[in-house]
């Protein structure tokens, strides 16, 4: 929501002093991340002047939280506000939502003018978020800059039919039930099992490759050491390898890389596990993941899906996905018309939060 200039003269007695394209620019960079780091004491006191305005939402030992202050802004002839809290633990940091972040502690640096008058306009517009107990937060927040969530079968598109669902789920408990223990693998039935996979998944992508050839091709490459085992057939030797442990830190079980998190693993059996474990990280792979237990199940190879369900859930589109929040699966609502089509309507939108003022 947003209010223009002047309805924002006419209705609060307020006009920004900023723009919304400068608080882009001085605070760009990842609002997770540490951000830019500021020690001058003359923005100090300004933030501790904001935050002695109101009661921390939250507070231990360590820290104290305000969860939210807002930063009036100017953006396309309308007010708008953009939610920030600030935390106090060695120094302030303050969090800009979906913007940017900047620490601040006591010293004598230089800054850009326009941090002090950001909290200088912060400050500023309290008065009115009083006056109206709130209401002109509410009236100027853009949908930009709220939270919520969304069912994934908005999001995605193709979902999975509740149907299908249902029978694999059932396929693979059976074939759970039924399946032989296989306690220990050789590099060359660890690489077969591999193989199963990819023909699934990618089929005739895999023509004319060798088990090998395959890996080489979709997995993540950092074996560890793995593909030097001498004796291929060995379960000896791979169970030495796998237990000596001097694969650490790399990745020979990622049969599927992916530069998000991780793509689909393929664990080798062992004593403590007597069946292979597939596990899919990155949910982008979810659908590769499904052809590739189908395929399992029908080989007769004793696996373990993990977090199946979780996966058939995103897959049918009933899990959620957040909204201008940063998740495991998450999308960014922005002002056009495209997304208020296909997505507001959907979207179920947090309860806007502003600090207990004192």
């Amino acid at each position: 929501m947003a209010l223009s200039l002047k309805n924002a003269r006419n209705l609060l007695g307020f006009e920004p002093g900023l723009y919304f394209y400068e608080a882009e620019y001085y605070l760009k960079g990842d609002a997770f991340a540490s951000g830019k780091q500021f020690k001058n004491s003359k923005l100090y006191q300004l933030v501790k002047r904001l935050t002695g305005s109101a009661h921390p939402t939250q507070q231990d030992e360590f820290d104290k939280r305000w969860t939210y202050f807002y930063l009036p802004l100017r953006r396309s002839g309308k007010l708008i506000s953009v939610p920030f809290g600030v935390v106090k633990y060695r120094g302030f940091h303050a969090y800009f939502h979906l913007l940017g972040s900047i620490s601040i502690a006591p010293g004598k640096e230089k800054t850009e003018k326009w941090y002090a008058d950001a909290f200088k306009e912060a400050l500023r517009f309290i008065p009115i978020i009083k006056k109206t107990q709130n209401k002109a937060v509410e009236k100027t927040l853009p949908y930009d800059f709220r939270t919520g969530k969304i069912k994934g079968k908005y999001v995605l598109g193709k979902t999975m039919p509740a149907r299908e669902s249902r029978q694999l789920l059932e396929e693979y408990e059976e074939h759970a039930k039924k399946q032989s223990k296989q306690e220990a693998t050789s590099l060359d039935d660890y690489l077969d099992a591999a193989a199963i996979c990819y023909r699934a998944a990618y089929g005739k992508q895999t023509k004319g490759l060798t088990p090998e050839q395959m890996y080489w091709k979709w997995a993540d490459k950092r074996h560890g050491g793995m593909l030097d085992i001498k004796n291929r057939k060995s379960r000896e030797e791979f169970a030495d390898w796998y237990k000596h442990g001097g694969w650490a830190g790399a990745h020979p079980f990622e049969i599927v890389f992916s530069w998000h998190r991780h793509g689909i693993h393929l664990y080798p059996p062992s004593q403590d596990k007597p069946a292979y474990g597939l596990r899919v990280t990155n949910y982008a792979y979810a659908p590769d993941f499904v052809k590739m237990l189908k395929a399992l199940i029908k080989n007769n190879v004793p696996v373990t899906a993990y977090d199946l369900k979780e996966v058939l859930e995103y897959l049918a589109g009933e899990s959620y996905f957040a909204v201008n929040d940063y998740e495991e699966h998450y999308i960014r609502y922005f002002p056009s018309k495209e997304d208020k089509k296909q997505y507001f309507k959907h979207v179920e939108w947090d309860p806007i939060q502003v600090v207990k003022w004192k």
